[in-house]
């Protein structure tokens, strides 16, 4: 065998298997091991085990402690036209410690040209569970171009701050035991000891006085009236509030829409005055995209076959074609129309002439038959009506002024 060759086992040759080396951990590894078994000795103590009804209560008092308190327990970020909300590090940071038997931390790791990364850590020593999460966050502009050292080191916070909460509410402390007190807290952050249209009116109140339009306010919680906001749409008002009060972002980043712009360029393309403006915001309330379908719908050329769906009582310029078209009578109807008008002053002067004689007439009959010309008074008598006709029109009780001083007519 080759082993009995002493030429293979020649200690002057360089071979790897020739000698194994050993080398003996060094100080900080055994610090770190004797703290880490000291850890889960003392976590596994009948006398230090966890209680889930303890954390639960714990828990409940901390996050709803007063309603700041509780409004700081959330965050608001803006995406796709929408506002996230969710929990924010402030609730992290009161879970971890009512969670009990627990280390918790987050540390720079990684740093590139065009980002930064963060790894949160989460060790459970009496579940024997360690859970970490990396976060990299993005130190660049749209156009490519890297922060300055400023804003470098605002991103590292605020990635160290974001992977210390993920350690600790995603994958560290079971998310079935905290949601319970994080809705709590939504209650108490709104105030739960008010209707919900109190709610409403002072979160309302509260963003006009800052200058915030009721446009802006429904467009960022997507409700088309303040009737439909419910507890998540006022508990992100509060938190958009309170980010505008310390200064972090401006109104126009938190309620500006990415359509307002178009929005009042095509108003003033369509001559639209203030009148239309408003009443046409107030039809597309909280549907700010849907303003602008209806508006470049109505620009010349750019009418398309899809119909767009117009609320009630959004003011147009011109009425439509087949409205203009109803409105004007049909052929048929017009001569049915010039029929009736022939005829009506025809009725209207036999139903004049079937009244009682004029005074005068009888008293000129009389003379007249006294006189034996009976044919001539007979005509005068046919043509009565319709010479009397214009008289009458003009006479509203009874005879002229002439008739009553005893004047006679000739007819």
């Amino acid at each position: 065998m080759a082993t009995d060759n002493p030429e293979y086992l020649n200690a002057g040759e360089n071979s790897s298997s020739a000698e194994i080396e050993t080398t003996s951990a060094s100080a900080l590894e055994v610090i770190n091991r004797s703290e880490h078994a000291a850890m889960v000795a003392t976590a596994n103590m009948q006398a230090n085990r966890r209680s889930i009804d303890k954390f639960s209560k714990t828990l409940f008092a901390y996050a709803t402690h007063s309603q700041p308190i509780a409004q700081s327990m959330f965050y608001s970020l803006p995406r796709a036209n929408k506002q996230i909300i969710g929990a924010s590090v402030r609730f992290a940071e009161i879970v971890a410690p009512c969670w009990r038997n627990n280390s918790t931390g987050s540390r720079m790791i990684g740093e590139t040209r065009d980002s930064v990364t963060a790894q949160g850590v989460f060790i459970d020593y009496e579940a024997n569970l360690r859970n970490v999460k990396e976060i990299p966050r993005r130190i660049t502009n749209s156009s490519g171009q890297r922060f300055n050292s400023d804003m470098i080191l605002t991103t590292a916070k605020a990635v160290l701050s974001i992977a210390y909460r993920e350690a600790i509410l995603k994958g560290g402390v079971p998310m079935a035991l905290w949601t319970p007190a994080y809705e709590q807290a939504k209650l108490t952050a709104v105030g739960q000891a008010v209707s919900m249209a109190e709610r409403v009116a002072t979160a309302m109140d509260g963003l006009l006085k800052l200058g915030v339009t009721e446009w802006q306010v429904l467009n960022a919680v997507g409700c088309a009236s303040p009737k439909e906001m419910e507890v998540d749409h006022l508990l992100t008002l509060k938190v958009l509030r309170e980010e505008i009060n310390k200064g972090d972002r401006s109104i126009e980043e938190v309620f500006g829409s990415p359509h307002d712009k178009e929005i009042d360029r095509l108003f003033d393309q369509l001559g639209k005055n203030e009148t239309e403006r408003r009443l046409n915001r107030q039809s597309f309330m909280g549907n700010a995209k849907g303003l602008l379908e209806y508006l470049q719908s109505k620009l010349p050329g750019q009418a398309s076959s899809k119909p767009v769906d117009v609320p009630r009582g959004t003011s147009t310029s011109s009425p439509a074609p087949a409205a203009a078209a109803e409105t004007q009578p049909r052929p048929a109807q017009q001569q049915e129309q010039t029929a009736q008008d022939e005829t009506q002053p025809a009725q209207e002067q036999q139903k004049r002439g079937r009244g009682r004689p004029r005074k005068d007439a009888q008293t000129e009959q009389q003379a007249e038959a006294q006189e034996g010309s009976e044919p001539q008074a007979s005509e005068q008598t046919q043509a009565q009506p319709q010479d009397a006709d214009p008289q009458e029109e003009n006479a509203s009780d009874g005879p002229p002024e002439e008739e009553k001083k005893g004047s006679k007519y000739l007819f």
